[in-house]
């Protein structure tokens, strides 16, 4: 309980000491307003939430700050790369000297969201990667999150991907969990979440855009059958009652 409340007294003198980055730094840029106490509280939040405990005591936090606002806002501040690259720098210096450990540099990324009126913001974080895999967090950790079953996308009608992790990452970069190499993919398309038994897709801001059965979407919930377009790229959303096992080439006489 002692460790707990100190890291919760760390994460507040994060949060004071981020807002005070923000302030200082938005002065020195052009942006929509920017209400400094709002997008520190909600850092502070996503960190302290989403915490794991690793099974060496280490404190794994998310690396991957998700920054959803209206998208006219979401524009503004995807103009301004460097106050983000700088605030970025910020969060994983003072989260390390609150004494969290990072698989890899934070990253925060925009998306637009017409739901969120503006200048609101709302922030949530994940982790990216392996990182609960090859950071041996424990199992207990997981509880919570609800994976739908035996879910997976066709990709291009050929491949068959399977889909049992809480975020998939897809685009181009081949950091991603379904690397799709397109030139017309972004190097972060789309992302997966997996929110109360179903998985939600999300457009990262992507160049090409995301296509739910022939409708631009930036955020859609996905059920079985559902045709994704990824910059023109076809992917299928399906949910089977049979296991599905690893990445496999789907068999066209099952057609």
């Amino acid at each position: 309980m002692e460790a707990r409340n100190f890291l919760i007294d760390q994460l507040i003198k994060l949060e004071q000491r981020l807002k005070m980055f923000i302030e200082a730094a938005a002065t020195h840029f052009v942006v929509t307003p920017l209400n400094s106490r709002e997008i520190a509280a909600q850092l502070r939040e996503a960190l302290q939430t989403n915490c794991q405990r690793l099974e060496d005591g280490r404190i794994l936090a998310p690396n991957y700050f998700l920054l959803s606002a209206s998208p006219l806002c979401s524009e503004q501040l995807r103009r301004e790369y460097q106050l983000l690259k700088d605030l970025e720098d910020e969060l994983e210096q003072l989260a390390q000297e609150a004494g969290l450990t990072f698989a890899s540099p934070p990253i925060i990324q925009i998306v637009a969201d017409e739901e969120i009126p503006y200048p609101q913001i709302s922030i949530s974080s994940h982790f990216s990667q392996e990182v609960t895999t090859t950071h041996g967090v424990a199992k207990e950790e997981h509880d919570g999150v609800e994976i739908p079953q035996n879910a997976f996308l066709i990709v291009n009608g050929v491949r068959i991907f399977p889909l049992d992790q809480a975020v998939v990452n897809i685009g181009r970069h081949p950091d991603n969990h379904l690397v799709l190499d397109d030139p017309r993919v972004s190097r972060q398309h789309a992302q997966l979440r997996a929110v109360r038994g179903h998985y939600l897709i999300f457009d990262l801001g992507s160049a090409g855009g995301t296509l739910v059965n022939n409708v631009r979407v930036r955020q859609a919930t996905l059920s079985s059958g559902d045709v994704i377009s990824l910059a023109g790229v076809p992917l299928v959303y399906g949910e089977d009652a049979q296991t599905v096992g690893g990445t496999r080439k789907l068999s066209l006489s099952s057609h």
